[in-house]
């Protein structure tokens, strides 16, 4: 009879509870801020890291989870009489953890052979866009689901999922070297806020609008423009430290403009507010297929 384990990293930003509930393990990212380190999930709470963020002397840093932390996953799996393994990772053209993992299962199978079977995906994506995926997962398996149709699941969701991201200021984005000083000082004169797609392993800026009112009704028109069968879906809502009226509006326009049957709110966490600073709001949604 099959046991099975899921894991995946703390940029999924799945929440303590949903991960207690559904018995999903998950391996932290390190974030480094002014001589400090903190474990991501375990040490700091979205909310938390968004003060430390704009607080800190110098940009936080990320460390990729190691293989020495996903051979340990494994090790304990295994120990426990698990028979197969799933794991779902950060992008990895973002973040060098789905390789760990990669390497991490290779000296698995060296010491202890091939009787556990580990499969790994890489999400090619961020934060709850990818971790959905993963509750999605525990959830078949309370159910009963075989290790092949969780798979299955996972990938062909993978290959759907897209989130449309758009920031309230560029301070950030230049302080990680993402744009450049010039570019930032012009958006910020002219009030520009950048309006990004994230999918395919990509975050790429498709729009611009112009002052922060317009920032909701930015990312709802694209989401509604690639969105397929928003009726049958639930949207995801990922929010920074953003004032409410803003998180609410796009709320609303996600339910009432989009046409989505449902909508859940997630906040983003340590390893992308890092890169996009904390005044970050997004959605996500399934989309057409990836090859």
């Amino acid at each position: 009879m099959e046991k099975i384990h899921i894991f995946t990293d703390s940029a999924s930003d799945i929440s303590r509870a949903v991960c207690e509930k559904y018995g999903i393990e998950i391996v932290p990212i390190t974030i480094t801020y002014d001589g400090h380190s903190i474990r991501e999930y375990y040490d700091v709470t979205p909310e938390e890291y968004w003060k430390v963020i704009e607080q800190a002397r110098e940009i936080p840093t990320t460390a990729q989870t190691t293989p020495t932390q996903l051979f340990e996953t494994y090790r304990a799996a295994h120990a426990r009489g698990c028979t197969h393994v799933l794991g779902v990772l950060i992008n990895a053209k973002g973040s060098g953890g789905y390789q760990s993992a990669c390497i991490a299962r290779d000296l698995f199978y060296e010491e202890y052979g091939r009787d556990m079977v580990i499969e790994l995906l890489d999400s090619e994506t961020y934060t709850y866009i990818y971790g959905h995926v993963v509750v999605g997962a525990a959830c078949m398996r309370a159910q009963g689901e075989t290790f092949e149709a969780i798979c299955a699941v996972a990938k062909s969701r993978l290959r759907r999922c897209e989130a449309v991201l758009g920031v309230y200021t560029l301070k950030h984005l230049k302080k990680s070297g993402r744009i450049s000083g010039g570019a930032a000082f012009m958006g910020e004169a002219l009030g520009l806020r950048p309006i990004s797609l994230v999918a395919a392993g990509g975050v790429e800026v498709i729009d611009k609008v112009r002052g922060d009112k317009n920032v909701a009704a930015g990312i709802a028109k694209l989401v509604k423009k690639r969105v397929q069968g928003a009726a049958q879906q639930t949207a995801g809502l990922m929010y920074g430290d953003v004032p409410e009226e803003r998180v609410a509006e796009l709320e609303r326009l996600l339910r009432e403009e989009c046409g989505f049957a449902a909508v859940e709110r997630w906040p983003i966490g340590a390893s992308v507010i890092t890169n996009t600073g904390p005044l970050a709001l997004a959605a996500f949604y399934y989309g057409t297929p990836r090859e």
